[in-house]
This record gives structure tokens, C-alpha cells and sequence, in this order.
């Protein structure tokens, strides 16, 4: 594009010829006065530029068919987006956890201290692959609410109350608690607990988690928050994942997330 020097003293010239021509008001010996939607402004600057300007408007000159064609580009793009990430959720939900090598087993009797770890010969254990409410959360069924920490607990006691009670150590948590996977005369405990509905699958038990939701039985006979979020948003000991596959799942919940957030973007831009 030519400098502005050249271009205003072409109006300037143009408006002189025309003033000499016409012999009106419409020009000054000075020069021309052109606003933006008069011909001639478009002649003496977007037409030599060979720019299209649009005041106000950046992209107002593309044509409403090539805008209709990068709109479907768009979608096109989102729904593939979309689809990559379901099957990346499918996947990580579907792998097997990974086997962890046992350092140590306790066997006796056992105590809960809250709906998701124990104590057995003197010792902390955390059942690994479940999460149950805090003691001191609440939860919403219909209009009442209910203590479902104390009620996590007092699942636990009566599953492991009275008989002997196995756990299989793998390591501890970042608090020190041993983690183990837990059995009460033969009875896998996490199982029941998240069969029951009194706790939540975290690395484990996913399709009990599913059943236990399909039968809104427990927590899911109603609203709560999950325990991690609880915890978060009231300043507890941040549990974060003990077992490798919790973070698969953490990453399936995520993929799931924002799958959802796209299809409510993609289903507004319609």
C-alpha cells in the first residue's frame, strides 16, 4: 500500500480538478472532503490497496459463504476433539490395575477409625482402592440429611466386628498409614463397602461403584460431595492417590469432564 503522503495528495489534487469541474461546495482549493462510505474514498484508497475496509468490523468483508465453511470447519473439529477423548476415557477406564508387591500382612482383630481404614495390632491401616466419607460430613437424601461419615464407620464395624480380619501391606500412604487390601473372614471389606454404597471407588472396585449407583443404594440414593472434594474444600489432609491406577482414574474423570464441557460448548454454538 502506498505511504499516506501519496495518497492525500491525490485527494488533495482530485478535489481541486473536481472543485475547478464542478464549481460547487463539495470541495475547497484545499483539498477534498471524503467521508468513508463515498465512492471516490474507496476509489482514491481501499480500490488502489486493493483492500475492502470495514469500519468497526475486522472480518466483516468475508464473504457469508467462506464464514458458513470455517463455522463447519470448527464443529467438524470439535466432534473429532470430543470423540478422541471418550475413547482416551473408555481406555483408562477399562485398563487393569497393576499388581503391587505385598510388604507385609496383619491378621486380628480390627477397629474402624473412620469408614475407610482401620486399626489392627496397634497399627493404622488404609483400605486401599475405596474412599468414604469424613467423619463429620454430611450428606442430602430427598430433603433430610444424614451423617453418612458416621455412617461409613459404622459399616465398616460391622462388617469386620467380631471375626478376623486379614490385610496384605503395600507400602504407605504420604501420612505414614499402611495401605492394604483387606479382608474380614473371606470377605473382601472395600468390596462391600463400596457395594453397599457406603463408600466410593478410588483405583479399585469401579464396577461395583457402577452397580452400587444403578441401585442407588447409600450415598447414591441421594447428594453428596465426594470425600476427596470434601476434604479439599474444608481443609483436610489432602489423600492424594495411593495406588497407581488412581491416577488413571483421576485422568478418565478428567477426560470425562471436559468431553462434557465440550459437547455443552459445541450443542450452544448451534
Amino acid at each position: 500500500m502506498k505511504d499516506s503522503t501519496t495518497i492525500v495528495a491525490r485527494l488533495r489534487f482530485r478535489g481541486r480538478h473536481d472543485a475547478e469541474r464542478m464549481g460547487d461546495g463539495s470541495a475547497t482549493g484545499r483539498g477534498l472532503l471524503l467521508k468513508p462510505r463515498d465512492r471516490r474514498f474507496r476509489d482514491a484508497v481501499g480500490a488502489r490497496s486493493g483492500r475492502r475496509f470495514s469500519f468497526g468490523r475486522p472480518d466483516g468483508g468475508l464473504p457469508r459463504r467462506r464464514r458458513a465453511r470455517e463455522g463447519r470447519v470448527g464443529m467438524i473439529g470439535g466432534w473429532i476433539i470430543l470423540f478422541v477423548l471418550s475413547v482416551g476415557a473408555y481406555v483408562a477406564a477399562r485398563l487393569p490395575p497393576p499388581e503391587r508387591a505385598t510388604t507385609g500382612e496383619l491378621f486380628g482383630r480390627a477397629t474402624p477409625s473412620d469408614g475407610d481404614s482401620l486399626r489392627l495390632k496397634g497399627r493404622r491401616v488404609r483400605i486401599e482402592g475405596i474412599d468414604a466419607p469424613e467423619i463429620g460430613q454430611t450428606c442430602r437424601h430427598e430433603e433430610a440429611v444424614w451423617d453418612c461419615g458416621a455412617a461409613a464407620r459404622l459399616r465398616l464395624k460391622t462388617l469386620v466386628e467380631g471375626v478376623t480380619t486379614t490385610c496384605r501391606l503395600h507400602g504407605r500412604d504420604r501420612y505414614g498409614r499402611e495401605l492394604g487390601v483387606c479382608t474380614a473372614n473371606g470377605l473382601d471389606v472395600g468390596r462391600a463397602m463400596v457395594l453397599s454404597g457406603h463408600a466410593v471407588s478410588y483405583g479399585l472396585y469401579r464396577d461395583e461403584e457402577a452397580k452400587a449407583r444403578a441401585d442407588e443404594v447409600g450415598l447414591w440414593g441421594g447428594e453428596f460431595v465426594r470425600p476427596q472434594e470434601w476434604r479439599r474444600s474444608h481443609g483436610g489432609a489432602e489423600d492424594g492417590p495411593h495406588r497407581a491406577d488412581d491416577w488413571m482414574e483421576l485422568i478418565a474423570r478428567w477426560i470425562e469432564d471436559e468431553a462434557s464441557a465440550l459437547v455443552t460448548r459445541i450443542i450452544r454454538a448451534l
